[in-house]
């Protein structure tokens, strides 16, 4: 019997593109360098932020830095272009607003606090649908590692084969099965349905 729903937050619950970010960056401050070095900077800078090791401050100055932004732009300007990168999934959303009465809701990901900040306050109806939330700047763990699944699970308060988990990345989804949940990627609202029908979630 299934008493969980699981899900990832990222490209499942809300649609992002980090590209808006280099976007944004390139028409307000035309001056900004983004090519492979940076890239190369800047990604082991986002890992860290994620798992905690980075704080808000320390993250930004060091970000700053690797894209050569100007000392004049202010730290506010700063967290809207990084953050503003979402937009609902709204069908999913409301799938999972049909079946909150009948499973525990919990958001499992991988993310930092500058976004999950920013997100609690455009999107509260996403975050008012979960009775937990997991996420890796605040584990100091970071999926696809056991530790943040079965984290999920105490939160769920069930065992791994009585939850179910949407993940968009394949890989994630396939190291929750092999903890002995039912993990499936986030293809399309079709096939999530799909899944909540064969395991009686969601009924026919």
């Amino acid at each position: 019997m299934i008493r969980a729903v699981i899900s990832d937050l990222g490209n499942v619950l809300l649609h992002f593109d980090h590209r808006l970010i280099i976007q944004r960056l390139a028409k307000h401050l035309p001056g900004t360098v983004w090519d492979h070095e940076q890239e190369q900077q800047f990604w082991p800078l986002m890992h860290e932020f994620e798992c905690g090791s980075l704080d808000t401050p320390e993250f930004l100055a060091r970000t700053g830095r690797a894209l050569c932004l100007p000392q004049s732009m202010s730290e506010e300007e700063f967290r809207m272009i990084w953050a503003d990168i979402f937009w609902p999934n709204e069908e999913f959303l409301q799938l999972l607003s049909s079946i909150r009465e009948r499973v525990t809701l919990v958001m499992l990901s991988n993310t930092n606090p500058l976004h999950i900040e920013f997100a609690r306050k455009r999107f509260p109806e996403v975050f008012d649908l979960f009775s937990r939330t997991v996420f890796s700047y605040e584990t100091g763990k970071s999926k696809p590692e056991r530790a943040m699944f079965n984290e999920a699970l105490l939160c769920a308060g069930c065992e791994a084969d009585e939850a179910i988990y949407f993940d968009d990345i394949a890989a994630y989804a396939d190291a929750a099965s092999a903890l002995g949940m039912h993990g499936y990627q986030y293809v399309s609202i079709e096939g999530a349905r799909d899944v909540l029908r064969m395991y009686d979630v969601l009924p026919l």
